[in-house]
């Protein structure tokens, strides 16, 4: 349901979740609009019922206490006898009664007194003549809040105050019970919302899931997958149908590319082949004349040189193409055996010292050996050719300064950094400078005998031996190459027993470095 990475549904989920949330914003409208429509009405007629009873009672209550007052003074024993007897008749709708009469109140239940009513509504009776009514929290009964109806009473001495409290019981149990039928129904119309959605969306989105995976299965290589609903009408076999001829576009695009790549190489790999042997003759031919130059005229030694020197090109150039061909159809073979890297960096300087001096570079060689040796499990010719290459263009790209080869174990991986103090590359090269042929500048004149593939061959020699290779570089400040191969323990130390170590892992020798004149 949720995305790899983040925190996402999937749209199945989107399309329940938001079905879900429009029905149960709908349910609250809904029961939002009921209780306004519903609840003034239902307090409305309870007021209108409380006034007419009000007037009732007070009539009551006045003829009551003529009647108990023949001498026109209302004793307060009559007061409570009244007010009793209402109640009592009154039982039936809860009715509660409290009369302030002679600075005594009266009342039906001994919890209810005009402490629970507001002033103001007590002003107003006491002042007035009308009838005056407010809702308050309920001291008593079931109900949350009551209806106070005050009224003035004319007594047979004096003028009573009169307060009838009407509990809202049935009004609120009406409102209650309306949200749970809301809330029960509501339940119920989401759990069948959810179901009829998730099945729904599942089968609408059926179709989709199958052109997904016939899209996957043409991305793992199988070209040939196609979506079968092609010939339905709807919108989804148009879908189809395009997505068909997409996949069969691509298909024959790819295919002919294929045959395309296949040609050159083939191409390649013959032309290479062929220029073999006229190469040998020639290189025969072009060993004589530079050996017997001595006894040339001088424009004739210079050209024996130049031949010499361009022959040594055209043999690397075809090398590199030979290497690039056997890599293109996957029959490069790997013998790998235990090198130790830093003895194959020594060497790699030592050949390219003549070349760092001609360039006044100097060349350090820092082997850190404070983890263990640098061995690795690889071709050492392949190696040897990947970190010549690397050195010899620091070389060539440096004039004057310096190039630092580093090399030790981190971890489990022997690491070799290749670092120069030369021109650099602009950083919208960097991404290309591995690919064949490719070259940062394309303006600036080849000095030196490159072929323009030795990078990409670098590259495809270091994946070879399950490696990476790294470069970082900045404009006028040098370049750094860092390649990362898998390390390995030097077999005797595997096959110690349990405990011993080798005499000079007792303690880690300090970095060496292996400084040539520039």
């Amino acid at each position: 349901m949720f995305g790899v990475g983040r925190f996402r549904l999937d749209l199945r989920a989107r399309v329940v979740l938001f079905t879900s949330s429009a029905l149960i914003a709908s349910l609250l409208l809904l029961g939002a609009a009921l209780h306004l429509l519903l609840a003034p009405s239902l307090y409305d007629q309870r007021k209108e019922e409380a006034l007419q009873v009000t007037q009732r009672a007070r009539v009551t209550v006045e003829t009551a206490l003529r009647a108990q007052s023949p001498d026109g003074t209302a004793s307060s024993e009559s007061v409570r006898r009244v007010v009793t007897d209402l109640a009592y008749r009154q039982a039936e709708s809860s009715l509660y009664i409290v009369l302030v009469a002679h600075g005594e109140q009266f009342t039906s239940n001994p919890a209810l007194n005009t402490g629970v009513l507001p002033p103001d509504l007590i002003d107003e009776v006491a002042n007035g003549s009308r009838l005056a009514y407010v809702y308050i929290e309920a001291p008593v009964g079931e109900s949350a809040r009551m209806l106070v109806v005050g009224s003035p009473i004319q007594g047979p001495d004096e003028r009573l105050q009169g307060y009838f409290f009407f509990p809202l019981t049935f009004q609120e149990k009406t409102l209650a019970l309306l949200s749970r039928i809301l809330v029960t129904i509501g339940l119920a119309l989401l759990a069948v919302t959810i179901v009829l959605s998730a099945i729904s969306t599942g089968r609408v989105l059926e179709p989709v899931r199958r052109a997904r995976d016939v899209a996957e299965r043409i991305t793992s290589g199988e070209l040939s997958a196609r979506i079968p609903e092609a010939n339905n009408p709807d919108d989804f076999g148009r879908l189809a149908e395009s997505f068909n001829r997409m996949a069969g576009f691509l298909s024959q695009k790819i295919g002919e590319l294929e045959h395309l790549s296949n040609l050159q190489a083939r191409f390649v790999s013959d032309v290479s082949h062929e220029l073999r042997t006229p190469l040998a003759t020639v290189r025969m031919a072009a060993d004589y004349i530079h050996s017997a130059r001595s006894g040339l005229p001088p424009d004739a030694q210079r050209a024996a040189v130049l031949l010499e020197r361009e022959l040594e090109r055209f043999e690397n150039l075809l090398e590199d193409l030979l290497e690039i061909s056997r890599f293109d159809a996957g029959v490069v073979g790997l013998e790998p055996v235990e090198v130790d890297v830093s003895a194959l960096l020594d060497e790699v300087v030592d050949e390219l010292d003549v070349l760092a001096h001609n360039r006044d570079v100097t060349l350090t060689l820092n082997m850190d050996r404070g983890e263990g040796s640098p061995l690795v499990a690889a071709d050492p010719r392949r190696l040897d050719r990947v970190f010549g290459n690397l050195v010899k263009n620091a070389i060539e790209h440096t004039a004057g300064g310096e190039v630092r080869i580093s090399v030790g174990r981190s971890g489990g991986s022997v690491v070799v950094k290749v670092e120069d103090e030369g021109e650099g590359i602009p950083a919208e090269d960097l991404p290309h400078i591995f690919e064949r042929f490719y070259r940062a500048d394309v303006h600036r004149a080849r000095t030196q005998g490159g072929t323009g593939l030795g990078l990409a061959i670098a590259l495809e020699n270091v994946h070879l031996h399950q490696g990476s290779i790294d470069v970082v570089s900045q404009v006028d400040h040098g370049s750094t190459f860092t390649v990362r191969l898998p390390a390995m323990e030097r077999r005797e130390q595997q096959r110690a027993p349990e405990g011993d170590q080798a005499p000079e892992s007792a303690s880690a020798p300090a970095p060496i470095q292996v400084p040539t004149h520039g």
